[in-house]
């Protein structure tokens, strides 16, 4: 079974960071890691690539990652988000 995802209100240093937002009827992901204190940021990408960037910057990293998601565009057939 896959992990789940878990949300959380602000990046967090030692995650992988998925941010989503709604543009009109577009969803956008941005990614965010951290670099010891700094946060490096992909900038609004479509979902797909931003998620698909998240799930591989992850795997390679042996990363968590965390979900910020305040307009609740998240959909159940991307996994299970838990918080």
């Amino acid at each position: 079974m896959a992990k789940p995802f878990r949300r959380v209100g602000a990046p967090l240093a030692g995650a992988v960071t998925l941010c989503l937002d709604r543009q009109g009827d577009a969803v956008t992901g941005t990614v965010k890691l951290a670099d010891g204190a700094l946060f490096s940021s992909t900038g609004a990408l479509p979902v797909a690539e931003a998620f698909g960037i998240a799930v591989h910057v992850a795997n390679e990293g042996g990363l968590e990652i965390v979900v910020i998601d305040p307009k609740s565009v998240w959909k159940p057939s991307w996994g299970v988000l838990e918080g």
